[in-house]
């Protein structure tokens, strides 16, 4: 009997599930750094919807979700667009996913959500394998600019930090919410400066302001965020 490849399903995906283990990511409690950055990814881009998404063995989970249509705590791998994300290592963007071909891929649930648009950026660890994806989702088709593009992969890689930290500290709940008391403390002024630049950058109801200077001023925030975290993963 031959055996059928799944489009899908990357070379590594077991060392690559078994790396994914290691971050115990695999619930859906709402972690408010997470929900924070999430939520400024959204309104920097003028989105209606994003996320985590953390793509399992046969299922992808929605982490963090921001504003989804309805609600949606995991979906089999072949109706996530991010589990084609995981295989490449530049941003993924489909700017009209009625007319995109997405090989192993239904984006039907998608559409019969009225989500045309999808952009995604990898969470890769530091041993390089991609665990799912920071991602935008948008009604209407639209363009993705190579600066917006840019801006995506930072904020994926903000991201990838503060789930490396989490591995260290342990999820925000229970007896390990404790640890995670200073950490809000440390960088909540920089959560906040990435909100307010949300805010300013894109107001409601406004196309994305983004720039050049904007994806600098992310940058530096990130900065601050990873010297924070190098810090702390020193310690524990």
């Amino acid at each position: 009997m031959v055996e059928i490849s799944n489009p899908l399903i990357p070379a590594n995906d077991t060392a690559r599930l078994q790396v994914l283990a290691s971050y115990q990511l695999l619930d859906t409690r709402s972690e408010k750094v997470l929900d924070d950055v999430v939520a400024a990814t959204a309104r920097l881009f003028g989105v209606s919807n994003a996320m985590l998404s953390i793509v399992e063995k046969d299922t992808v989970l929605v982490k963090a979700p921001y504003n989804l249509p309805v609600p949606i705590e995991r979906v089999p791998r072949e109706q996530s667009v991010c589990s084609a994300t995981i295989l490449q290592d530049d941003t993924a963007v489909f700017e009209d996913l009625a007319r995109a071909t997405i090989p192993g891929v239904d984006v039907s649930l998608l559409l019969q959500l009225g989500l045309s648009f999808y952009a995604g950026h990898n969470l890769r660890t530091p041993e390089g394998y991609n665990l799912g994806s920071l991602c935008v989702y948008d009604g209407p088709p639209r363009q993705f600019s190579p600066t917006e593009r840019a801006l995506l992969a930072i904020l994926a890689g903000l991201v990838m930090r503060l789930l490396e930290l989490r591995r260290a500290l342990g999820a925000h709940a229970d007896t390990t919410a404790v640890l995670w008391e200073p950490v809000y403390r440390a960088i909540g002024g920089q959560l906040a400066r990435l909100t307010e630049l949300a805010q300013r950058t894109t107001p409601p109801g406004e196309p994305p302001g983004i720039t050049e200077s904007v994806v600098a001023e992310v940058k530096a925030i990130a900065a601050v965020v990873e010297q924070f975290v190098a810090a702390t993963l020193k310690r524990v």
